[in-house]
């Protein structure tokens, strides 16, 4: 990893760090593997990320991965880059908008970096929104931008 883990200590940890942005993480190579595994998973059949004659063929040039593909890495490259400490218990409560800019080719490798926007006040907790920006490594554009909840809870 390009810097060390950024150690965020308890929920005071979180509400400290508002604003500060992390980041970029190592990249991440896409694989025609890579894509096959993710949409085995989630029974994409679509052929722009199976067909490789036919993809080669398409606008496209090679295969793509799925749109979903990117933001399923998040967990993975956040925690690749932080280290959560004295919080028991934390939940991904989900994704407040994921925006795709341009296909993610077959090939390609991308990085993330991820800025802690907002913490919320919960019962037990908080909710943390993280603002993430991926983007093909020497590129100042993002291909996609998302925005993700986590709720970490007190015992």
């Amino acid at each position: 990893m390009p810097n060390d883990k950024l150690v965020i200590d308890g929920l005071d940890g979180f509400r400290a760090l508002v604003g500060k942005t992390v980041g970029p993480s190592d990249p991440v190579e896409v694989t025609r593997e890579r894509i096959e595994h993710f949409c085995r998973a989630v029974d994409n059949d679509e052929w722009t990320h199976w067909d490789l004659e036919r993809a080669e063929a398409s606008r496209f040039g090679t295969l793509i991965a799925p749109a979903m593909f990117t933001a399923a890495y998040f967990p993975r490259l956040q925690f690749d880059m932080i280290e959560i400490r004295n919080v028991p218990t934390f939940l991904i409560q989900g994704a407040e908008g994921i925006r795709l800019f341009s296909p993610l080719k077959c090939g390609e490798r991308f990085i993330m970096s991820f800025t802690i926007a907002a913490v919320e006040e919960r019962a037990n907790g908080i909710a943390v929104r993280y603002d993430a920006r991926f983007s093909r490594p020497g590129e100042d554009e993002p291909f996609a931008l998302a925005s993700f909840i986590i709720r970490y809870l007190e015992d």
